[in-house]
């Protein structure tokens, strides 16, 4: 055994000498705790711990009350020390709940200290007793000019008080999640007074009827609105929106309204039911989609023209390069008998499906005749969400052999390169694309097979048969 060498300044303080930013980039992983008692070290590392341009207060994290009060002080007593120094980040997440009215007002006062200290992203996470309780923030957050990034999340409770001076002159990004909105005017006073504003979620909101934007800034914009009760009509104006997510599940029995002008949008995100009306003007850029688009369950019946609207969205946006389309919609579009849309751009189609019987194929083939530049086809369910619902969906008849896909005269089968086939139940009607495609597609490279259940044994034998005329590389994976 050597023995260890002991390096002659193993005694000094090493991290003292890094610089400055590594240093705080260090401490920024400490909790409130450990930065008290680092502090403590030495005189020069307690500089460091005053001067940290990311804090973040965590009451979730201390049980102990008496703890919880000598760390309360501590706080404040590092917003006196720093003395209105430059904040780039500060996180507080904190259960009101169980909050007494002082520390209730110990924690808005850190609110006061951050915007002294030109915090730059603040980050809000307050858990208040039920969702019927409010939460305002203090008027200096709306007009702080250092401020470029605001997250607020409530746990359901309500964001009460906007201004009606104005606000977030400078702000870049706001994110508001699990929360009521009392400002039914909300959307209007973000078009009016957020006039740099580039990013916006709001995820899991409620409490409004209209969201109505109208930004020359906006870039960014994500709706969640999946259990709100009154969200009924969504229109945005934006002429520099690239990227618009929306998720919107709500059941409005007065019926439910979409417009959007973004003639710079690039990619469309939207899950949810289908709305009543729709309108998306000049979407002449698109170029990726992913819709997934059901009728409201909770309906008895309903008009074709929401199906109609369906068809209007897919013409709309039949500029995507890629494009990720759930099985329900193309149901609903061979089901009305719609012609399909022309998507001569399209490179690459994900079809999200749980099965591949014969209500599901004619909609399918359908579709593909409108895709004549495709070269990557994937048809699996993307997630494993729906794996109870593959025995309800299934179809004992299996009819559709490789000469009905040989009928459709589908032109894509010419440019395709790559393709992913998931196995569903028995694979019959599976097994007779695969052979299609391996028999027609003289450019594929690539066959992906996947399979979730036993092999079927004649599968292997068929699919070989096939090989033999297919250059193509094929897979196997079990998922």
């Amino acid at each position: 055994m050597g023995t260890m060498m002991k390096s002659p300044r193993s005694d000094r303080d090493r991290i003292s000498n890094l610089p400055d930013p590594v240093i705080h980039h260090i401490l920024s992983f400490l909790e409130m705790q450990e930065l008290a008692n680092f502090s403590l070290t030495s005189k020069k590392l307690r500089e460091f711990c005053i001067s940290i341009p990311f804090l973040t207060f965590d009451g979730f994290l201390w049980e102990d009350r008496g703890l919880k009060g000598e760390l309360i002080n501590y706080m404040d007593r590092l917003f006196a020390v720093r003395k209105g120094m430059e904040t780039q980040r500060v996180t507080i997440r904190w259960p009101f709940a169980a909050a007494n009215a002082d520390e209730k007002f110990r924690v808005v006062t850190w609110l006061y200290n951050a915007i002294a200290c030109k915090v730059q992203l603040l980050h809000l996470e307050i858990l208040l007793l039920n969702r019927e309780d409010v939460f305002s923030l203090p008027l200096p957050v709306f007009h702080c000019e250092s401020l470029k990034e605001l997250k607020v999340d409530l746990d359901g409770g309500i964001l009460d008080k906007f201004p009606l001076s104005g606000g977030f002159c400078n702000l870049k990004s706001l994110s508001l999640k699990n929360l009521k909105i009392s400002n039914e005017a909300f959307g209007e006073w973000i078009s009016s007074f957020c006039k740099n504003l580039e990013k916006l979620l709001l995820a899991y909101i409620d409490g409004v009827k209209n969201i109505i934007i109208n930004s020359s800034t906006l870039k960014f914009l994500t709706i969640k609105a999946y259990f709100s009760s009154s969200l009924c009509n969504i229109s945005i104006s934006a002429e520099m929106l690239n990227d618009f997510i929306l998720g919107w599940e709500s059941r409005c029995f007065n019926g439910k309204s979409l417009k959007i002008f973004a003639p710079k949008l690039v990619y469309l995100k939207w899950d949810g039911y289908l709305v009543d009306f729709y309108c998306l003007e000049n979407s002449k850029h698109i170029q990726r989609s992913a819709i997934n688009l059901t009728l409201d369950p909770s309906l008895d019946g309903h008009d074709i023209s929401i199906d109609q609207n369906l068809t209007r969205l897919l013409h709309s946006i039949c500029t995507s390069r890629t494009l990720i389309l759930a099985y329900e919609c193309n149901k609903i579009l061979f089901k009305q008998g719609c012609l399909p849309s022309l998507f001569c751009n399209l490179s690459c189609l994900l079809l999200d499906t749980i099965n591949l019987n014969d209500d599901l194929v004619p909609a399918i083939a359908c579709f593909l005749k409108g895709t004549p530049n495709l070269k990557t086809l994937h048809i699996k369910n993307k997630n494993c969400l729906f794996a109870d619902e593959l025995t309800k969906l299934k179809s004992n008849s299996y009819a559709f052999t490789i000469r009905y896909w040989e009928s459709q005269n589908l032109a894509f089968v010419h440019q395709l390169e790559e393709a992913t086939i998931e196995l569903f139940d028995k694979g019959d009607n599976e097994l007779e694309l695969i052979k299609y495609l391996l028999k027609h597609a003289r450019t594929l490279k690539r066959m992906t097979i996947l399979y979730s259940s036993s092999f079927p044994s004649v599968f292997n034998k068929e699919v070989d048969d096939y090989r033999k005329t297919s250059t193509a590389e094929i897979v196997y994976i079990y998922i």
